[in-house]
């Protein structure tokens, strides 16, 4: 019967999407400089906006004015003499008081405000019931805002031209605009302070997996606690992968180290028994605890979770895998059946593999008659199925095959360790390892499982 080993179905969870690692610098530098600039840019574009509203609301205020002084001018005006019988407000009569008002006839007379002294306005001719609105240079460099409207009154047109000095409110709109900046830079100085505050605040929450990584250094935990900020949680689930996979590749050198050490006992026992028969049966036996060491350090030296590695070719490697077995079978008419669904090559460590499809290949070819069948898709995961038309294995003794260094059968060659590098392998990989009869040829079936991205790389 066949090599018993402790390999019972393995579990395992799927490995997170690695988290795109950021460039170098000050995280809180960065944040600063760049919620500063938008937050004075934001301020000035909110100010600059408000001053051009005030001054259009303002200018529309003031043509609103001119307007009702015009209404009040042409009331108080006698179109036959020529003269205004109502009084009008002071400032048309105090001397470059900013506000005026102008008179145009038909016949290009002009009727002016005390309050121009000897200037005047550049008055156009507008037909009754026309407005119009424009900005002049008046008395010293005043910028006046003017509002002139046709008019007709006793017969006679006329163009009636009202004026307001518009620097006071220019002036006005400018205080604005620098209290608006200054109260800008201001508020970008106290919301950048207050920011530093809070990324220090929120930033202290991370010291937990500093602690935790000096705690770990120090072997008092054994793996990070995932209790952190959701942005730093991928950082600490990455971080504790690597943890465990440290962690199993230490186990699996202790593993290596008994598998070995158990394998040598009997080697050395037939040494120490055949030491009198001859150096050839001396060196044969040393020859078989070469390649059992050989093949242990090999095994150590296994990627194993997250490592970087060859990716897994499926055809050739099988191929190749095949090819071999049949040298070393070479006494009996093997025949290894492929059917491999795969892509070209898969993420997954080309050594992990050659070490599982090696062992078990080599256990269904010495077991069987002449044919060995390997079944091999990457459907959802790796799925792996080996059959082979030996004797199979008794149901009652499938407790007996699952116990880690048993063998069946001690007549034919082997020393209990290919079922369990190739669990190690299945645990490893967080995949599944199980046993049954073949329907097809009649012997054993060994079938594995692999999800993708749990190991060696992910798909």
């Amino acid at each position: 019967m066949r090599n018993a080993e402790d390999v019972a179905p393995l579990q395992g969870s799927p490995k997170e999407r690695p988290f795109q690692r950021a460039g170098g610098g000050s995280l809180e530098r960065s944040l600063q400089w760049t919620l500063g600039l938008l937050v004075v840019s934001l301020f000035v574009a909110v100010t600059g906006t408000a001053v051009w509203i005030s001054r259009e609301a303002a200018q529309q205020f003031v043509a609103s004015r001119l307007s009702h002084d015009a209404d009040a001018i042409v009331a108080g005006l006698a179109p036959e003499s020529r003269q205004i019988t109502r009084p009008l407000p002071p400032v048309f009569s105090q001397p470059f008081s900013g506000h005026y008002f102008v008179v145009r006839f038909r016949d290009g007379q002009l009727l002016r405000s005390r309050s121009l002294w000897d200037e005047s306005l550049a008055v156009h001719a507008a037909p009754p019931g026309e407005t119009e609105m424009d900005r002049q240079r008046g008395p010293q460099g005043q910028r006046l805002l003017v509002w002139e409207a046709g008019y007709e009154k006793g017969g006679q047109p006329f163009t009636v031209a009202v004026a307001e000095d518009l620097n006071p409110i220019l002036r006005a709109l400018r205080r604005l605009l620098w209290t608006g900046l200054l109260l800008s830079l201001l508020a970008g100085v106290l919301l950048l302070l207050v920011q530093r505050w809070l990324l220090r605040r929120g930033f202290r929450r991370i010291d937990t997996v500093r602690a935790d990584i000096q705690r770990l250094a120090a072997g008092e935990i054994p793996r990070l606690t995932e209790e952190v900020p959701a942005e730093v949680k991928p950082l600490v689930r990455e971080l504790n992968q690597l943890i465990d996979g440290w962690q199993q590749h230490i186990e699996r050198s202790r593993n290596t180290l008994g598998n070995l050490a158990h394998a040598l006992k009997a080697p050395i026992g037939l040494i120490l028994q055949e030491s009198a028969n001859g150096a050839g049966t001396i060196a044969k036996h040393a020859q078989r605890m070469r390649e059992l060491i050989d093949r242990e350090l090999r095994r150590g030296r296994l990627a194993g979770r997250g490592a970087p590695a060859r990716r897994f070719r499926p055809k050739d490697d099988c191929e190749d895998l095949a090819a071999t077995l049949k040298k070393l079978y070479a006494d009996k008419p093997l025949e290894i059946i492929l059917d491999i669904q795969s892509a070209q090559s898969l993420s997954l460590d080309q050594e992990d593999m050659l070490e599982l499809l090696g062992n078990l290949l080599d256990n269904a070819a010495k077991w069987a008659a002449r044919r060995v069948h390997l079944r091999l898709r990457d459907q959802t995961g790796l799925r792996i199925r080996i059959e082979d038309d030996g004797p199979g294995v008794d149901p009652e003794l499938v407790d007996t095959l699952l116990t880690r260094g048993s063998r069946l059968d001690e007549s034919r060659p082997g020393h209990g360790l290919g079922l369990a590098i190739v669990g190690d392998i299945v645990r490893d990989y967080g995949g599944t390892l199980t046993f049954g009869p073949s329907t097809d040829l009649g012997g054993l079936m060994v079938t594995v499982a692999l999800p993708f991205g749990t190991a060696s790389g992910t798909a």
